[in-house]
């Protein structure tokens, strides 16, 4: 009546589903290292080998993969009844280039969409990983192109022209015009962003490009409108074209250059999409009347942990801790 059990009282079938849980288990923890933008060549060859064990494996990141940016309403729900906090070392990051060659990859189709396509941002996308140069979550970097200073902030890329001309994959950048042509010139989309004497600061992510000169003058031209901007005045512009030109103080646009986040009466939705570029991982209202309400509060890069000691201060909100670097506001 119980059916076939080897010599420690487990059925065959019990078996299996056993397997298949902790393959999900060992999947799930891989894709919070891919994720925390920390992963290394080792991890990088380690999950290759285990990818590579057997179609069983492969299957279940790609899974694990296809179905991340559903798990958040389930974890949500679990973590109100047991939260689980997790820490998490910091070893050298791989570059993405080689992690996405000598890993990813070897994972199924259903994975490498989700290399192409991250949800929720978790990680860069491909065209990102390809960029010239990049920076991971937290970085912040200087180059010079031709006698043009360019600031990246954090997870940003850029490609860099053979005619000096900067192009802005995604990200935010700080471009400030050569001392002998007194010009720079940064390619977004499908938009052109010419300086001229002074600092312009370029910003391009999901919700549109937002263009600020900083000091001096700057001209964005997209197909066959053109938008000038004098120093302290801001263009955002998405598909459907130019909004209007509006003030901007430079000094918490450019904050983040001296390693601080300025916010002056933001919803907090707001706050949380700015901070999420700067920490692995990423932090999720559960509470969209909680996202509403208008913050006030300068906070330091280099301890984002901060935060949430304030959010739970100056709102009382509920913070729940999970893998990967999740964090749940509600």
């Amino acid at each position: 009546m119980g059916g076939d059990r080897d010599e420690h009282g487990v059925r065959p079938a019990d078996e299996a589903s056993e397997r298949r849980r902790q393959l999900t288990r060992e999947a799930v923890a891989w894709m919070a290292r891919v994720s925390s933008g920390e992963a290394t060549t080792v991890d990088a060859a380690a999950l290759r080998r285990w990818c590579e064990e057997s179609p069983e494996h492969r299957a279940a990141f790609a899974g694990i993969a296809r179905a991340w940016d559903m798990l958040l309403p389930v974890a949500a729900e679990a973590a109100r009844r047991a939260p689980c906090p997790i820490g998490r070392d910091r070893p050298p990051r791989l570059a993405r280039r080689a992690f996405l060659g000598g890993a990813a990859m070897a994972a199924t189709t259903g994975a490498a969409v989700a290399v192409l396509h991250p949800p929720l941002s978790l990680w860069p996308s491909l065209s990102e990983m390809h960029a010239d140069v990049r920076t991971g979550p937290g970085e912040l970097r200087v180059i010079d192109v031709t006698g043009v200073s360019v600031h990246l902030n954090t997870r940003s890329s850029v490609d860099l022209q053979a005619d000096g001309e900067v192009q802005l994959i995604a990200g935010e950048i700080v471009v400030t015009a050569d001392r002998e042509t007194g010009r720079a010139v940064v390619a977004v989309g499908d938009a052109r962003v010419e300086a001229r004497e002074g600092r312009v600061d370029v910003r391009h992510d999901g919700a549109g490009t937002c263009v600020a000169c900083l000091d001096g003058t700057a001209r964005v031209t997209r197909r066959s409108a053109q938008i000038s901007l004098s120093g302290r005045q801001q263009v955002v512009f998405a598909r459907a074209g130019f909004g209007e030109v509006s003030p901007v103080d430079p000094t918490v646009v450019t904050a983040w250059q001296q390693g601080q986040l300025v916010f002056r009466g933001e919803p907090l939705a707001r706050v949380v999409d700015e901070v999420n570029r700067y920490r692995a991982g990423r932090i999720v209202l559960v509470d969209a009347a909680l996202g509403r309400r208008l913050v006030d509060a300068v906070f330091h890069i280099d301890r984002l942990d901060a935060v949430t000691i304030y959010l739970e201060q100056a709102f009382s909100a509920r913070i729940t801790r999970l893998p990967a670097g999740l964090v749940l506001i509600g």
